[in-house]
Parts: structure tokens; C-alpha cells; sequence
């Protein structure tokens, strides 16, 4: 006889709740970090302009006497030719960071992360105000952007007392509004899209990067086959499973992830689905620690699942990584099936110590400080 499954329906203070932890803040050390890192930029960015030196602001460009004020030194025209090879050099040893340490730029200090962060926090922090309210405190944030922005090139404490009563000049007030709407339209929309489709050095960065450069990469000698799966199964560790070779893991997670385009149906999903059908099926103490949630995935800014393989869109957050550990925690197995390591850690492969990227990022680095040291000597 069919057993009654008792039924409860939720008030409007249990929805409300429900919906406030959906929105709920990101959480992990990843998550942390970037929070330290925007709070870290956004006291940097907003303060600076405001820093006294020697009677003067601290560092500012005022491009009507062709100068630049940089904490007691002062550059004229004549010097661009220093300053250009001192930006030469910051490239450099942005170069040789991503060698190094992967996308730690793109994740934690890119202006465009860090004022999208900050927006997507507004956006949850004020999940249950009307829409138009949101917009009010994201345009009162990127108007303080605009003006902070047009203050390292005027005197910014008599810009802000310009405004009551109302005196800017037209170019004030044109970059103003400009550096604003872009604010609001960048970190308030486009978010990853810029990443994805504009910024060139996310293109730029694969050609930076080796084996044993540091990306966020997915374990799939651990983790596949994936696979939703009864609780109480164990881990690969706890069930004496031993770890795919990486051909193999790589292949069931190619084949896995055209099976999941096949579901889109269409003439192209036919044509994957024959493909992906050869996939065989696996029991519960076959399968490997992804338990195919796809909480990784929903976690992503830009919605890339990073178990097929790396993607240039990807900025290296952490979001994916905190998401993982989470799913990981409730099913009593281990963190780093997603983790922050280079390919041939991931594959248990020998790290190289010569490596040309690294080798050619040092050269180049110090060629470009040498030649502003001649330059400024």
C-alpha cells in the first residue's frame, strides 16, 4: 500500500528566507581573498587622490602644465621617455606574474574584477529593494568612481567642494559622467562579457602560461567518471579506488562534457549524442569523486565549467574552487578536486625547473629595469 508523504506549505517569511540565502554571499578562501583584495584596492583608488605631500596632492597628473606629481617627485614632458620604459617594466613583471602565479591579476587586482565584485555585492546585499533603488546605489558608487578618477587629474578637493553650487568646467563634467556610465555599464552588465570579449590580454595570457604555470584546473584522474550517485558511497580514497591514468580521465570528461552539449537538442545535438552514446555507464563504486552537481559552473561569473578543460574567459576567482570544496564538505570527501596547480601537479607529472617562458619574463623584466635606471641616471 502507497505510504502518504505528509506536505508543508511554506509561508511568505519561509519564502523570504529561502530567497535571502540563494543570495546569499559567496563563501570560502577564496572568496576572503577577494573580498581583502577589493576592500585592500577600493581604500587605495578612493583615498589616494586625497594624500597630501609636501603642501601638494600626492600624486596627480595635471596634463594643462604637462606634470606629474608622484610623492615628492615630479616628472615633466621630457621625462615621458623614463616613464614609458617604467611602464614597460610593470608590464614585464606582469608577464613574469602570470608565469608564475597564473591569472592572480584577472582574479584579485583587475579594476574590472574588483568593481564587478563590488556591484554583484551591492546586488545581493540589496536583493529585496526594487530594481530601480539598486540602480540608485550602483549609480551613486560609479558616480563617486567618476569623480575619484577625474581627482587624480585635478585637485580633487576642490573639485568635490565645486559641487555646491554647481561650477564644474564642461570637460570636468563630460569625464565625469563618462568614467560613471562606464563604471555602471561595465561592472553592472557587461561583468565577465568584457573578460570574455574585449579584454586582449585574456587572449594574451595562454601564450604566457606552461604546464607548470598555476591555473584553476580540474582533477579528472580523481573525479571521473562523475556522476550523481546514492549518499554514503565514499570517496575514490575511501573505497580503495585507484586514481584514472590521464588519458583515460581526459577522455571520459571530453565525452561527458559532449554529452551535456548533446542535451541541447537540435541537428548538432543528434550528431553529438551518437557520439557521446558510446560513454559506457559505470555503477555507484566505478564512478570518481565529481559528483556532477555543476555547482562549479553556477558559481562561475562567466558560467565556464573548467572540467573540460581551461578557457581563456576564465580570471581565476576562486568562486568555482570555494563552490567545489562546499559539495565536496557534504559528501564527507576531500578539497582539490577543483584546485589551484599547474597541469603537470594535476597529473602527478614532474615539475620542470628550466623553464623558457620563465627564463625569457626575467630577462625581459630586467632589460626594462636597467634601461629606466639608465634612463632616470
Amino acid at each position: 500500500m502507497p505510504r502518504r508523504i505528509p506536505l508543508r506549505m511554506l509561508g511568505a517569511d519561509a519564502e523570504n528566507a529561502v530567497a535571502a540565502d540563494a543570495a546569499a554571499a559567496p563563501r570560502g578562501r577564496y572568496a576572503r581573498l577577494r573580498r581583502c583584495s577589493l576592500w585592500l584596492l577600493f581604500a587605495a583608488f578612493y583615498l589616494l587622490p586625497w594624500l597630501r605631500w609636501d603642501g601638494r596632492q600626492a600624486l596627480r597628473f595635471d596634463l594643462p602644465a604637462r606634470r606629474l606629481d608622484l610623492f615628492g617627485l615630479t616628472l615633466w614632458s621630457h621625462d615621458v621617455g623614463w616613464l614609458l620604459l617604467t611602464l614597460f617594466a610593470a608590464a614585464a613583471a606582469l608577464m613574469l606574474t602570470t608565469t608564475l602565479a597564473g591569472r592572480v591579476w584577472c582574479g584579485f587586482a583587475c579594476p574590472q574584477s574588483v568593481w564587478s565584485h563590488a556591484f554583484a555585492w551591492l546586488e545581493r546585499r540589496f536583493a529585496a529593494w526594487p530594481a530601480a533603488a539598486r540602480h540608485v546605489v550602483w549609480a551613486a558608487l560609479a558616480l563617486w568612481t567618476g569623480i575619484s578618477f577625474v581627482g587624480y587629474f585635478a585637485p580633487i578637493a576642490d573639485l568635490v567642494a565645486r559641487l555646491r553650487p554647481f561650477a564644474w568646467s564642461g570637460g570636468e563634467t563630460f569625464w565625469v559622467l563618462f568614467y560613471a556610465l562606464a563604471t555602471w555599464g561595465n561592472a553592472g552588465f557587461l561583468r565577465s562579457q568584457v573578460c570574455r570579449y574585449l579584454c586582449p590580454y585574456a587572449r594574451l595570457q595562454p601564450l604566457l602560461c606552461d604546464r607548470d604555470t598555476p591555473l584553476i584546473g580540474y582533477d579528472a584522474m580523481r573525479g571521473e567518471p562523475r556522476g550523481a550517485r546514492a549518499c554514503g558511497q565514499g570517496s575514490i580514497a575511501q573505497r580503495g579506488r585507484r586514481l584514472l591514468d590521464a588519458g583515460t580521465a581526459h577522455d571520459y570528461a571530453l565525452r561527458a562534457s559532449i554529452a551535456r552539449l548533446a542535451g541541447q537538442g537540435g541537428q548538432r545535438g543528434d550528431a553529438l549524442a551518437s557520439y557521446a552514446g558510446t560513454l559506457p555507464k559505470f555503477t555507484d563504486a566505478q564512478l570518481g569523486d565529481c559528483v556532477d552537481c555543476s555547482a562549479c559552473v553556477d558559481a562561475c561569473p562567466a558560467r565556464i565549467d573548467l572540467r573540460n578543460g581551461p578557457h581563456y574567459a576564465c580570471t581565476a576567482c576562486g568562486a568555482c574552487v570555494d563552490a567545489c570544496d562546499r559539495s565536496m564538505d557534504s559528501h564527507g570527501f576531500a578539497h582539490g578536486l577543483l584546485r589551484w596547480a599547474g597541469a603537470n601537479a594535476i597529473e602527478r607529472q614532474p615539475r620542470r625547473r628550466l623553464r623558457p617562458r620563465l627564463l625569457a619574463g626575467f630577462a625581459l623584466l630586467l632589460a626594462a629595469l636597467l634601461a629606466a635606471l639608465f634612463a632616470a641616471g
